[in-house]
């Protein structure tokens, strides 16, 4: 393939989407001549339009709706769609914030289609991911690619583990929203408060302050809420970590996508429960990379925490194999290989 310039563009700040970070960093790996570009304001998107009408690039990758608009009118060139996320199954199906058959979320559904529909090709993180878009909005399967999110092997490295410690950490880092079922890890630590076990919960969000109202009734001894950190701080949390945290929901989400954060978590050679999810099971394998437990299910949770708690030679097996699945597959450099296969299905 000849020498392509690549122009990637992220809606808001690039260091804030880390899916994008890791692509541009893959694809920099991968030896392409390719420039980031975040539009986080008005001035951003008339410099955007500024940017598009140059055409000096043979390709882009988009994230964000109104600049994938604005780059089908003014850039004439191809264009991969990091789609992310269904905006129709987030704000209607999973944070429930938009009513199902109201105008708003026929607007959605008509943008989620649109934006794919124009876009030479789609990428999503999972399998099941790309089916729900094919079946939901009535889309050609072959125009989608799975690309999963990865983590920043330049940021998120293994840690020297601490062998004396006085509690068994347990860390989840979330955005408190419907998907990542907040409520039954709050539930769990409420059977486990007599065990030596302690819960750091960091961010906030959509359900922050039902997940504190619980916490306060329940009374866990257990649980302590962090709020927002930034990476430097997650980081200073998860590397004492025995055990990180992914999704507990029983949104129809929580079975589609695998998050940042078990990926993070993987690459710092942590110890990684969640549910047992379609998503989940395309990439990882109960007790051998990670450990499964039953869908908002408080009690299949707790099970699993304290298994992990009294088996450390099992926790080790998850935590290595999962890192080692990880280096195999997730790495920056790994990312950019994939989407190497993507780009040369178009040219």
């Amino acid at each position: 393939m000849a020498r392509l310039k690549i122009l990637t563009i992220v809606a808001g700040e690039m260091g804030t989407y880390p899916r994008g970070n890791i692509i541009y960093k893959g694809l920099k790996y991968q030896g392409k001549d390719i420039e980031s570009y975040s539009v986080g304001s008005v001035l951003g998107y008339l410099e955007l339009i500024k940017r598009l009408f140059k055409r000096d690039y043979d390709l882009l990758i988009i994230n964000g709706i109104l600049v994938l608009l604005l780059a089908k009118i003014l850039s004439r060139k191809p264009i991969i769609l990091d789609a992310f996320i269904s905006h129709y199954d987030n704000l209607v199906n999973d944070r429930k914030i938009v009513g199902e058959g109201s105008p708003k979320a026929r607007f959605l559904r008509f943008v989620d289609r649109w934006s794919c529909k124009v876009a030479n090709k789609v990428i999503l993180d999972t399998d099941t991911h790309i089916d729900y878009f094919v079946k939901e909005f009535k889309l050609n399967k072959d125009k989608f690619y799975k690309i999963p999110i990865g983590a920043d092997d330049n940021v998120f490295v293994p840690k020297e583990k601490i062998t004396q410690k006085e509690f068994f950490n347990i860390v989840f880092v979330g955005t408190f929203i419907p998907l990542q079922g907040i409520q039954y890890i709050i539930k769990a630590a409420k059977l486990l408060e007599n065990e030596n076990i302690n819960f750091n919960i960091i961010g906030d969000g959509q359900t922050y302050q039902e997940m504190r109202r619980l916490h306060n009734k329940l009374a866990p001894r257990i649980v302590c809420f962090l709020g927002r950190k930034n990476p430097e701080g997650i980081i200073e949390f998860m590397k004492d970590a025995d055990v990180c945290l992914g999704l507990f929901g029983d949104t129809e989400k929580t079975q589609k996508v695998i998050p940042n954060k078990v990926y993070e978590a993987i690459a710092m050679e942590k110890a990684v429960i969640t549910s047992d999810t379609p998503g989940i099971r395309e990439e990882f394998k109960h007790g051998e990379n990670i450990y499964l437990c039953k869908v908002a299910d408080e009690k299949s949770l707790a099970k699993a925490i304290l298994e992990l708690k009294n088996n450390p030679e099992l926790k080790e097996k998850i935590a290595e194999g999962g890192y080692k699945l990880f280096k195999e597959k997730f790495t920056n450099k790994e990312i950019g290989r994939q989407m190497h296969n993507v780009i040369k299905n178009i040219f």
